[in-house]
């Protein structure tokens, strides 16, 4: 009787040392995902928004964070030469406006991923005047301590819906 407790018993620890190992740094996964957040500093509504494919939402004029939607995928460990593809429609934020501002139109650029040290839980995707775009990977808001994007917009005090 003994001798069949042995077998199991090296078999349990086998299977324990494994499970240990499994949890050691050199397995932590390579990828992980965050949610996205969107944050619009521009006079023009984003109706629409994509990083590398996964949907980010619509962003008013001069709002963002507090919302978000899942999920991209990216590399625990930030590189050089990291970037991602944005896609985004804007129209004027007037919805009572007429003319051709209010067409939707398409924008795309390859955007750098803002360098991190550490994996965060959210990227932020700031749009700024004139096209341009910043990718912020990081947990916790654009208030939190330590927050390396740009703040949340200001909407102008001349400015109408």
């Amino acid at each position: 009787m003994a001798l069949l407790l042995f077998p199991r018993r090296l078999i349990s620890m086998a299977l324990m040392a494994s499970a240990f190992t499994a949890c050691s740094k050199e397995s932590l996964p390579e990828k992980l995902t965050a949610q996205i957040s969107g944050y619009n500093h521009t006079n023009q509504y984003i109706h629409q928004f994509y990083v590398d494919e996964a949907w980010g939402g619509n962003v008013m004029a001069y709002t963002g964070g507090g919302s978000f939607v899942c999920c991209i995928v990216y590399p625990r460990q930030w590189r050089d030469g990291l970037t991602a593809k944005v896609r985004w429609t804007t129209s004027s934020p007037d919805p009572n406006a007429t003319g051709p501002e209010t067409q939707e139109r398409w924008h795309e650029a390859v955007v750098p991923i803002e360098a991190y040290k550490q994996p965060g839980t959210t990227l932020n995707v700031h749009f700024l005047p004139g096209d341009k775009v910043r990718l912020v990977i990081f947990s916790g808001s654009d208030e939190a301590e330590g927050y390396p994007g740009p703040h949340l917009p200001k909407k102008p005090k001349d400015f109408k819906w």
